[in-house]
């Protein structure tokens, strides 16, 4: 029995190392394959993660070739209408762009509804006939979305490219023609080289019709359409973004495609299944192993535990660079976006602004001279249009955020009590709104709406600050200070009279680090759905390009306190809306050095000062306006153009206050971006300074003038 009895046991842990080995074994079996098909699923969704970024990529470049063809068209329109000049400048801007080779642009075309060649970027370029080309077919057939052409040889630039049309139509909905953007496919092709995928990978843009415009790994397939049955044209017949699994004569591989919405293309980026699956070769060796050994069940368990532990981690470090690449790729996206529409619109808002500084100035000195009624009727049509045209290069400096803040007097008392008003009933009933308003205050000199816009932001971030501790109070208070000295947190400011408003919170306050970093832009403690990081930091702006500063003190529970300061306005009756009736009286005989490198603006503001009685000397640029003084060392005033060849007006103004100490300064500017802050307050703090943004009127300047001359007296006196 005893013996028997031994056999059996031997008998039993023998069946039952026999079926953990076959348990262990069909797990592993089954495992193995598992990890096999997440590899693939994995390497399939990061092909179609790299072919999404690929798509942001090329969404970026044809959004600036839609903004190229929008001024293409505007050109066209422009000239069609007779505008000469503002064509022009389009053309300038559109031809630095082809210099430049800038998203790999060629040329930019408009071709006219008989398929004839209007206008072009090349140099040189002569009328070619169109007609037969299928970027011009298909938009005259009524397709309105961009159609992209296969790569062809230009008639007009004779070399190998890409054709973006886009239907022009009229007013009334027909065909007008089409504007063309040629782009050079090589530079797609080197930028998706670059990407630097690794081995066995590939990526390729297609038309949706399977014509191939640009591959990273080079070749001849330029231009080469794929045949009706190929994979990836039935995988897109089946969905127009996805992945799958393809079989080629080189072996399977892992295709991720994503079809753009904006325009006909297709992305696709391709791996090689053999290579992307030979990292797994370790797990059936590891598993076999595991069987085999005496502990095979406890190191089984322990492969699977760790290879699902590290599977773990893996994805979820995947999906954490998915979300952090996306949310970078939009801030880029939009940095960049804003930048070339900031440039852009500063390039054409300085040309246009001198041509209308022109026409208002010729119309205004008409309106003024003129006796018959009809000419005086005339006159005052062109001047409410230019007056219009200068709002609508307004509007394209604000969308492009680089528009010149509108500053006014701002009587500070009555803002503030219409303030409290508004946030009684936004900001709740837990916060308690109070006034600490100074009597007799002078107005401030700022933006109305871009000041009321910053302290009701203050105001929100208060109330956020409050919101923890249940109740609070917020205290909008007003002063009037006196600089030098200058006050703490405000070192900048230059010497004068400033109104500074405080906004304080009984709120919970910041410590150090979040104080040191709370006007960064994009910095915000607020969740992601409730704050952009952009509050502080365009209001510290603001204060600055106002002539103004602004500073915040905060501690841990002992609320927050914002300091902004605006310098105090120019008294309204020093500074006249234009009418001749309340210009101020002038001395007959002031000596004025007029400096502007456009000769019809330089002549038309000479003639309305001169008609005033002021002794004009005039200078076409700054090294002229030294050499005049030099001649005649001493002036009255100096009114100058900002942007000029040489020396720009900042720096000629400081070049003349050196022999001329305190001389009164008048700077026209068309663009404000062109200016350097720290030279603006430089130029403030050596003497009488007033800028004003054209277009503006003579009126305006003379009347700027009397305010510059009178401040200087009040100084002296």
């Amino acid at each position: 029995m005893t013996g028997l009895s031994r056999r059996t046991l031997w008998l039993l842990a023998l069946l039952l190392w026999a079926f953990c080995s076959l348990g262990a074994g069909y797990a592993g079996l089954r495992h193995i394959r598992h990890v096999e098909a997440e590899a693939k699923a994995g390497a399939l969704a990061r092909a179609e993660t790299a072919s999404r970024a690929v798509e942001q990529m090329l969404l970026r470049s044809f959004e600036a070739i839609e903004g190229l063809q929008d001024l293409a068209e505007a050109r066209q329109r422009l000239a069609a209408l007779g505008h000469a000049n503002a064509a022009a400048a389009l053309e300038e801007q559109l031809i630095g762009t082809v210099r430049q080779a800038r998203f790999g642009v060629r040329q930019v075309a408009v071709i006219d509804a008989q398929g004839m060649l209007a206008w072009s970027s090349l140099p040189g370029w002569q009328p070619v006939a169109l007609a037969d080309r299928a970027h011009f077919q298909v938009p005259r057939e009524g397709e309105r979305r961009p159609y992209i052409s296969a790569p062809l040889v230009g008639r007009a630039s004779g070399q190998v490219s890409v054709q973006v049309a886009r239907r022009i139509e009229d007013s009334a909905g027909g065909f007008a023609g089409v504007v063309v953007v040629s782009l050079d496919p090589g530079p797609l092709a080197g930028a998706l080289k670059e990407l630097q995928l690794g081995e066995g990978r590939r990526i390729r843009v297609l038309r949706r019709d399977g014509v191939i415009l640009a591959e990273s790994g080079g070749g001849d397939t330029l231009g080469t359409a794929l045949p009706p049955d190929d994979p990836l044209r039935r995988a897109l017949a089946e969905a127009p973004s996805g992945h799958a699994e393809i079989a080629t004569p080189e072996g399977m591989r892992l295709v991720g495609y994503q079809s753009l919405s904006a325009v006909p293309l297709v992305v696709e980026l391709s791996l090689d299944a053999e290579a992307e699956m030979a990292s797994l070769g370790f797990v059936g060796p590891s598993i076999a192993a595991a069987v085999a050994a005496v502990s095979l069940l406890l190191l089984a368990a322990l492969a699977l535990s760790l290879l699902w532990l590290e599977r773990l981690r893996t994805q979820r470090a995947l999906l954490r660079a998915e979300s952090e690449r996306e949310h970078a790729l939009e801030r880029l996206a939009h940095a960049q976006r804003m930048e070339s529409l900031g440039r852009l619109a500063g390039g054409i808002a300085h040309d246009f602004n001198n041509v209308l500084q022109a026409a208002l100035g010729g119309a205004k000195l008409i309106e003024r001279r003129s006796t018959e009624a009809g000419i005086r009727r005339l006159a005052g049509m062109v001047i409410q249009a230019g007056e219009r045209g200068a709002s609508v290069t307004q509007r394209l400096l604000a969308y492009a955020r680089r528009g010149q803040l509108r500053a006014e007097p701002v009587p500070l008392a009555p803002l503030l009590e219409g303030l409290r008003e508004v946030l009684d009933h936004t900001l709740g009933a837990s916060v308690e709104v109070r006034l600490a308003i100074a009597p007799g205050l002078p107005p401030a000199q700022a933006d109305r709406g871009q000041l009321e816009a910053v302290l009701i932001n203050l105001a929100v971030n208060a109330r956020d600050a409050i919101r923890p501790l249940g109740r609070g109070s917020v205290v909008l208070g007003a002063v009037l200070e006196e600089v030098p000295p200058p006050p703490p947190g405000a070192e900048c400011l230059a010497p004068g009279r400033y109104l500074r408003i405080d906004v304080t919170d009984t709120g919970t306050g910041m410590d150090a680090a979040t104080l040191a970093r709370a006007t960064e832009p994009f910095f915000t403690t607020k969740p992601k759905e409730e704050g952009t990081g952009l509050g502080l930091a365009m209001a510290i702006g603001f204060a600055e390009q106002s002539g103004g500063a602004l500073a915040i003190e905060s501690s841990p529970g002992k609320g927050t306190r914002v300091r902004l300061w605006l310098p105090e306005a120019v008294p309204e009756e020093l500074l006249p809306d234009g009418c001749d009736d309340t210009l101020p009286a002038l001395p007959q005989g002031t000596r004025v050095l007029l400096v502007e490198d456009e000769a019809v603006v330089r002549t038309l503001l000479a003639e309305a000062m001169r008609d005033r009685g002021l002794s004009v000397t005039e200078a076409e640029g700054g090294e002229a306006a030294l050499a005049q003084q030099a001649q005649a060392p001493f002036f009255d005033l100096v009114v100058s153009d900002l942007a000029m060849p040489g020396l720009d007006g900042l720096a000629l103004i400081h070049r003349l206050r050196e022999r001329q100490a305190r001389l009164p300064a008048l700077l026209l500017t068309g663009h404000l971006a062109e200016a350097d802050p720290q030279a603006l307050r430089q130029a403030a703090a050596e003497g009488p300074f007033l800028m004003l943004h054209k277009p503006v009127a003579p009126e305006q300047v003379i009347a700027g003038t009397a305010a510059l001359l009178s401040s200087l007296l009040r100084q002296e006196g």
